[in-house]
């Protein structure tokens, strides 16, 4: 009962909004139905013939291939010409604006998104990054139709890059509780708050207020923002789900799609983290699956070799590759090995 009085309200709803289609097509609906039983039963006409000639006269095509004959069907033609060119001429007219204006606050980021979202994305320091997020984010296979919002108040209509790369815009602060709902964010899967100003720290504060509105609204979204101070209190009092240094567009994707990638690069880059990446020469021939184990017997984990004379790297190595002697093997540990 209770879907039924819902869908009732929504149906009045839409009359009311649209009241002046709804008449519009209703009288142009009445003189259709009036002059196809004039032309069927006083001028012989066949149904589909009829038709032909209601549609031609409404649009003011006018072929002159059919016409009336009797008194009565001349009559019914005059008056269905008055009704409908003006109904049909005032519908057109109607949805031809609702579909301009739809466009324009579409254009302004002023629509209401819908479709379930896979990514939310709240700042904008720059096309270029922003952009490549978006265009990285699709490489992967599992988000290569994903649904992204873009939520600024830096842009006054959506930009072009946005529109071939099929994104969405909403404009306003990412901190605002009614600008994310209209991003539709208590459906999103991944939100992503990034610095607007890399060398301002007064960014925090933005960004952090995004993520307490954006925890809030769906705390179950996998949240990452990007700081500038050196702390991350104000994220750690919002609760974010990772907070990350400002990162290129790359590193940032990665986290969001699978978590600790930025962690396993600062393992790999840092000599502050608790591992570090070396290097080590071999000094008979083995296979890659050998390697493994003999690394991981002394506490160090495998990721790649090259052979002497190659030129760069194998990362997705095979478990019988052959390794020759003199080559070199990449691998993480604790410290490096002797």
């Amino acid at each position: 009962m209770y879907y039924w009085i819902v869908l009732f309200k929504k149906i009045r709803k839409c009359r009311h909004e649209n009241r002046e289609i709804i008449s519009a097509l209703i009288l142009f609906c009445i003189a259709l139905t009036l002059l196809n039983s004039v032309m069927i039963f006083k001028e012989g006409l066949d149904p589909f013939s009829s038709l032909y000639f209601s549609f031609v006269t409404a649009t003011t095509v006018g072929y002159g291939d059919i016409s009336p004959t009797t008194t009565i069907g001349k009559i019914s033609s005059v008056i269905y010409m008055l009704v409908s060119i003006g109904a049909l001429g005032t519908a057109i007219g109607v949805i031809t604006t609702k579909a301009f204006d739809f466009l324009t606050r579409k254009k302004k980021g002023l629509t209401v998104i819908k479709d379930k979202v896979d990514l939310i994305i709240i700042g904008y320091p720059n096309e270029a990054k922003v952009c490549k997020i978006v265009q990285e984010f699709r490489q992967d296979p599992r988000f290569r139709t994903s649904v992204i919002v873009v939520v600024t108040n830096r842009l006054e209509e959506r930009p072009a890059w946005m529109a071939e790369e099929m994104v969405f815009f909403v404009k306003g602060l990412g901190s605002k509780k009614e600008v994310l709902e209209q991003a539709n964010v208590r459906s999103v899967r991944h939100v992503l708050v990034l610095a607007n100003d890399p060398f301002d720290e007064v960014s925090d504060e933005f960004s952090s207020s995004a993520v307490i509105m954006s925890e809030r609204l769906n705390p179950d979204a996998y949240t990452i923002a990007e700081k500038v101070r050196e702390d991350s209190y104000l994220f750690e009092i919002a609760e974010c789900d990772r907070v990350v240094p400002v990162s290129r567009a790359g590193e940032l994707v990665q986290e969001l799609q699978d978590p600790g990638a930025i962690e396993f690069a600062e393992c790999i880059f840092s000599n502050q983290s608790k591992g570090n990446q070396y290097n080590i020469k071999l000094d008979k021939d083995i296979s890659w699956g050998e390697v493994v184990l003999d690394l991981l017997d002394k506490g160090a984990t495998a990721i790649g070799y090259r052979n002497a004379g190659e030129s760069g790297f194998n990362f997705i190595p095979k478990k019988d590759d052959a390794i020759k002697s003199g080559a070199t093997v990449k691998y993480i540990a604790k410290d490096p090995l002797t």
